[in-house]
Parts: structure tokens; C-alpha cells; sequence
């Protein structure tokens, strides 16, 4: 039996003020926990949102075939694709439509790699709303009731909160 996996990925375009690099991040769930994230600064500055969004797509996707080897090796190979979360819906429309796309031919083909593992059916891409996306937790500073309802959706919870509870009872 399978146990669903979700991966969300986000990215916030030149925010760096010193390189023009955006920040790339991701975060990989199964069974309803992370098992794997990564935030950090993307290698190339990037020439627009689509294309920022696009890079950490692709670093995530890279996390999630690992994964999916991984589990295969140790005996659960896997069927069903992974859920695959983004709020960039340009950076969905590169992954999933394979055309002619002028106004992206500069993005280098290492970024397309998810297109091919889309193809390969072994990851679906969904759009999802940027205030539901939890990977902004790992791309930038959030106000903090945001944090706070991102970081719940994470499944991470305030263990002295818990504390406090538990020794109430």
C-alpha cells in the first residue's frame, strides 16, 4: 500500500539584494510528515518570477526521484505520482506543455527536467494558492500569523505549547 506524498516548492524572485539570486525551497511530505526540505540560493539569477519558480520545481522534483528510487530499492516501489504543489502557474505551464515556448527558450535544459518526469507520469503538478503555499516558510521572512498557519499545514507544531498541555492533564 502506498502512502501519499506531496512536494511543495516555491521560490522568491532576486530577493538577495547583494547578487539578484533568488531563493529556492522546497519541502517533500509522506504520511503526512516531512521527510525531506531544502532552502537555499539558486545558482543562476534568473530573468523573471516563471523562471525563478521553475529552477526550485526542478530541484524539488530532483529531491522526489531520489526518493522514489529510494523506497523502490528498499522494496516499495512506487506507482502512484507524487503530488507535486506550485503557486507559479507559468512555471506550470512550462512543465506540462511541452510547445514551443519563445518566451522561455533562454531557461537551460537542466530546469526542464521536470517536464520529462511529468511525462514519465511519475509526478502530477498542481496549482495551489500562494497563501496555502507552506514552502514560502522556507523561501522568505512571513508575518506571523501566516508562519504560524503555513508552519501548522507543515505538520510542525509548537512542542512547548504541547508541553504546557500535557502537563495540564
Amino acid at each position: 500500500m502506498e502512502v501519499q506524498r506531496r512536494l511543495h516548492t516555491d521560490a522568491s524572485f532576486a530577493n538577495r539584494s547583494e547578487d539578484r539570486k533568488s531563493i529556492s525551497g522546497y519541502t517533500i511530505q509522506m504520511a503526512g510528515c516531512s521527510i525531506s526540505w531544502s532552502s537555499r540560493k539558486q545558482d543562476c539569477v534568473s530573468l523573471h518570477t516563471a523562471e525563478s519558480e521553475l529552477i526550485a520545481l526542478s530541484e524539488g522534483i530532483k529531491e522526489c526521484e531520489w526518493i522514489w528510487h529510494l523506497l523502490s530499492e528498499i522494496g516499495f516501489p512506487q506507482k502512484e505520482p507524487i503530488q507535486v504543489w506550485c503557486d507559479s502557474t507559468s512555471a506550470i505551464a512550462s512543465v506540462s506543455n511541452p510547445g514551443n515556448h519563445k518566451a522561455s527558450k533562454h531557461i537551460e535544459v537542466r530546469h526542464l527536467y521536470a517536464r520529462d518526469i511529468l511525462e514519465k507520469g511519475r509526478i502530477k503538478v498542481n496549482y495551489v494558492k500562494t497563501e496555502d503555499m507552506v514552502a514560502d516558510t522556507l523561501t522568505k521572512g512571513l508575518a506571523v500569523k501566516p508562519f504560524v498557519y503555513l508552519r501548522e499545514k507543515l505538520g510542525v507544531r509548537d512542542l512547548g505549547n504541547l508541553m504546557n498541555q500535557i502537563k495540564r492533564k
